[in-house]
């Protein structure tokens, strides 16, 4: 592919979109069902048929679907975005990532400024203004799930009696940990949109509060779940010093987050990129870490790289 080919294919707004939008209206999942054609396709979706057959044109031509005389094929592409494939409701624009998508219109601004103009916290109230609240908790707990399993048998918890899930949504987390080890209590600490149908459980108690203006409740470890990405450097600092505020002299901060590497790829830019246009967070490298807990007057103990991707990281005193 040569320069210029290339340069027209970065900057394609069509291919996201056309893709999303596939996602969305649940195409590959009706043409599976039998719907093949433009006209049943539209029925099926709400959509203008000729508008439909426009947009299909393009996703045959990117390969995302295959057309053999007028009638509409799932590929391997397509494929993927089949309810049960699970992708689907990553790109469903019906649902909180339409939320995200919108956000890359931030971009610009965000690069003049440094800032979005928007945080974590008008991230929420929008969620929440949109009804998209639940639809975000179901997202998270789904992604949390398979981290929490490996965060309960990688950390040493034999040494913890008290562990608190700061920002831990509906719980998913702090509950597989407290399933894994029975000699563990735990609060599950979050904003009161967020907790307030969580039930607490025999060893689970649940906590409703801001933690910036209200007291989070003492523990003997923190768990803070893919949180302090969501942040700039001094918000996501003060988030770990009210942690360790709350905590003792044996306070634990563990930490699952994502890391740069030293030459990051595509996807890990892309997605530092995301977390700036979405809240004016980020994505931080090892080295960036170190700094964060320092000027909390806390250190980084350790760094595990679990089996999904995402890394452990223990702050202490």
């Amino acid at each position: 592919m040569d320069a210029r080919a290339r340069l027209r294919e970065l900057s394609d707004f069509a291919a996201p979109w056309a893709v999303w939008i596939a996602a969305t209206l649940r195409l590959p999942d009706r043409i599976r069902e039998g719907a093949t054609t433009a006209e049943e396709l539209a029925a099926r979706a709400g959509a203008d048929s000729d508008a439909l057959r426009r947009l299909m044109r393009y996703l045959v031509a990117r390969g995302l679907f295959a057309e053999v005389e007028d009638r509409y094929e799932n590929t391997e592409l397509s494929a993927l975005l089949l309810e049960e494939a699970g992708w689907r409701r990553w790109v469903d624009l019906d649902g909180a990532p339409g939320l995200w998508a919108g956000s890359w219109a931030r971009l610009l601004g965000a690069v003049r400024a440094g800032s979005p103009g928007t945080d974590e916290t008008g991230y929420y109230e929008e969620l929440a203004r949109r009804g998209l609240g639940a639809a975000f908790d179901e997202l998270m707990a789904a992604q949390v799930r398979a981290n929490a399993e490996q965060l309960a048998a990688a950390f040493d918890w034999s040494v913890v009696e008290h562990v608190v899930d700061v920002g831990g949504g509906t719980g998913t987390l702090v509950r597989t940990i407290l399933a894994a080890h029975p000699h563990l209590r735990g609060t599950l600490f979050d904003l009161p949109q967020v907790v307030r149908e969580v039930e607490p459980g025999d060893r689970l108690a649940v906590v409703a509060g801001d933690v910036f203006a209200d007291a989070i409740p003492a523990g003997g470890a923190y768990v803070l779940s893919q949180i302090l990405h969501g942040w700039p450097d001094e918000p996501a600092a003060r988030i770990l010093a009210r942690c360790a505020e709350a905590g003792g002299d044996s306070l634990r901060i563990l930490l699952l987050e994502g890391l740069l590497g030293e030459e990051p790829s595509a996807d890990e830019a892309a997605f530092d990129l995301f977390m700036l246009t979405l809240t004016g967070g980020r994505q931080r490298s090892v080295d960036e870490f170190g700094r964060l807990a320092q000027a909390c007057g806390l250190e980084l103990r350790s760094v595990r790289r679990l089996d999904t991707g995402t890394s452990l990281l223990e702050l202490g005193r």
